[in-house]
């Protein structure tokens, strides 16, 4: 009976043990997930959100949260682009309708955007309506996720 006894409180400890060990693995999935979708939004939002008026503030975000072969472009092309924002009198905002998850790890994530953006500038002064579907690419880097790929899907 003692022994009967032993083997069903070690049954049971092995058990909540085991059980305590998958909550934690899957809250850290979990927090992993949000973290990768907080950093995809945030960062398609400054793709879209622009102002003439704080062009380099803007890119130089842009650029801090870039890492890898999008941020060797980014570097490239940031300087002529505020030129651009700058002569074009360029003034855009931007929305995150919906993010999901495509595909996750510990060290990469793919994740689709659609996103919604209000676009105003010399050209279209009372603004025009835009929408983009941006999948992206993003690297964990141990302290927080970064942007390496922008595609802009159909």
């Amino acid at each position: 009976m003692i022994i009967v006894a032993a083997i069903a409180v070690v049954g049971t400890s092995i058990l909540s043990v085991n059980l305590a060990l998958q909550t934690r693995a899957n809250q850290r999935a979990d927090d992993r997930q949000q973290a990768a979708l907080d950093a995809a939004r945030r960062i398609a939002v400054q793709l879209v959100t622009l102002n003439h008026d704080s062009a380099k503030q803007n890119l130089d975000a842009i650029a801090a949260d870039s890492t890898g072969s999008f941020r060797d472009q980014w570097d490239k092309i940031a300087n002529s682009f505020v030129s651009v924002l700058e002569s074009g009198k360029v003034q855009s905002g931007g929305e995150v309708k919906e993010a999901g998850i495509v595909m996750i790890s510990d060290d990469h994530a793919t994740v689709l955007t659609a996103v919604t953006s209000t676009v105003k500038n010399t050209e279209a002064p009372d603004g025009q309506q835009r929408v983009y579907r941006m999948k992206m690419t993003l690297d964990n880097t141990g302290e927080r996720w970064l942007v390496s790929n922008v595609e802009f899907v159909a």
